[in-house]
């Protein structure tokens, strides 16, 4: 793959439209911006390995050479009081990038990978300083970018049709907010971290992930001429969401859909005493004394909890959506992993069910009945789902609310917030037969792949 040698500096920024079909689609950019926030944000020093570097700055959107610099030990960056960026080399001060320079900036000298810290990125790595603190930003080539994020983001050993529609998806997400800008003050385009997508750099790409990137090459998922939002998560347990059910805008391409197969699907279960939730509501700042009950008060078409009541001495408060999965972050498991839950029985009971033969019918406490599982041995239930066409529902209603005794747990299935694209499920679907067009097609409803 071809490596970028200039920079395209920091675009103009432009919000996405809901153009119409006829609209012409806005280019790729020739260099993504990725703010290093997971390990280089806001930092007093930023340690540089590359022995043999080329320090320059941006000037009119390309990178002006300045100097070659070289050091065994490699370099440390800092800034000064008047807020420069300086380099070190083995305790002395080798270079300082002076007012004038637009941007800081650093490239191996050799054309090959930067190292700073313990990780390696394609590009160039940007030094901002605010109050004389350093965030790294690094300048990669779309593509180059998603070779660091696919291995993050799914399992490099999975089945090569779900690499590649992982690699679609997250090209489709890199693409929607790099117009979208949400880090704009901080002239980057996405983070590194979850709360864009995450990406590890160059040290952890994979060849079978880097074969996915490279056999996609420019693929990317429309709606109406734009490029979607392709939104993804970790495990459904059973069925997606619609985006407006999770988080508040209603999305056409991003609509709740059951799992054709989902493999490994994930299981859950968390307990937190009164008194951790009570902690969790000051730590949020709502006030309704000491938290004394939960109550699901809405669920979702697909069996998720839309709407969650926690019952105080001194009143309640409803949390819907997302917002009650990040409730729960800051408890010791963080925040819960998925809103597919219900509350458990205080008396640790299951339900009874009917089961007939045909001939003749008995009633039964579900847990006495078996079934397979995924690695075909013979497991006790203790929850039961149906599927009738169209949507997924449980056999018999969950338990709705606890109050009293020491606490709640809640019982689980799923990862993530559930919008867009399973990645489990896709994993699945590839082990079926189904191409990764045939995944994406499913996950994002009525979207065109080129």
């Amino acid at each position: 793959m071809k490596i970028c040698t200039a920079v395209l500096f920091f675009f103009a920024l432009v919000i996405l439209s809901s153009a119409g079909a006829n609209a012409a689609s806005p280019a790729m950019p020739e260099r993504i911006r990725i703010g290093l926030i997971r390990e280089f944000s806001n930092r007093e020093s930023i340690s540089i390995g590359t022995t043999r570097i080329e320090v320059g700055h941006e000037t009119n959107g390309v990178f002006a050479p300045l100097q070659v610099l070289e050091s065994q030990v490699g370099f440390v960056a800092r800034a000064n009081a008047s807020n420069q960026v300086v380099l070190y080399a083995g305790g002395a001060q080798v270079f300082t990038f002076t007012t004038y320079c637009h941007e800081p900036q650093i490239r191996n000298a050799g054309g090959g990978l930067m190292t700073i810290g313990g990780s390696t990125y394609r590009g160039m790595i940007a030094l901002r300083s605010v109050n004389r603190l350093l965030t790294a930003v690094n300048i990669v080539c779309p593509e180059d970018y998603l070779q660091g994020v696919v291995p993050a983001e799914v399992v490099p050993s999975w089945h090569m049709e779900a690499l590649k529609a992982q690699a679609v998806a997250a090209r489709s997400y890199m693409f929607y907010m790099a117009l979208a800008a949400p880090h704009a003050d901080r002239a980057f385009h996405l983070c590194d971290t979850t709360c864009c997508q995450v990406y590890r750099g160059a040290g952890h790409e994979h060849e079978r992930t880097n074969a996915a990137v490279q056999a996609t090459r420019g693929v990317m998922l429309y709606h109406n001429n734009s490029v979607i939002m392709a939104v993804y998560f970790s495990s459904s347990g059973g069925a997606t969401e619609s985006s407006e059910n999770v988080w508040v805008e209603a999305r056409p391409y991003l609509r709740g859909v059951n799992e054709v197969t989902e493999y490994n699907p994930m299981v859950w279960t968390r307990s937190f005493t009164w008194a951790e939730l009570t902690a969790l509501l000051h730590a949020a700042n709502v006030n309704i004394g000491t938290a004394t009950g939960v109550t699901v008060t809405n669920l979702t078409p697909t069996g998720r909890v839309q709407e969650l009541t926690i019952i105080g001495t001194n009143g309640q408060h409803r949390f819907t959506g997302d917002r009650i999965r990040t409730f729960f972050n800051g408890s010791p498991g963080g925040m819960l992993q998925s809103n597919h839950f219900h509350i458990v029985e205080a008396a640790d009971g299951t339900p009874n069910v009917s089961v007939s033969s045909g001939h003749q019918s008995r009633t039964v406490p579900l847990s006495s009945l078996m079934a397979l599982n995924d690695q075909q041995v013979a497991v006790p239930l203790q929850t039961a789902y149906v599927f009738d066409g169209t949507t997924t529902r449980r056999i018999t209603p969950p338990q709705q609310a606890v109050t009293g005794g020491t606490g709640v747990t809640l019982s689980g299935r799923g990862w993530g917030h559930g919008v867009g694209m399973s990645q489990h499920g896709a994993q699945g679907m590839a082990l079926a037969g189904f191409t990764y067009r045939q995944i994406l097609m499913h996950y994002y409803t009525g979207v065109e792949i080129r």
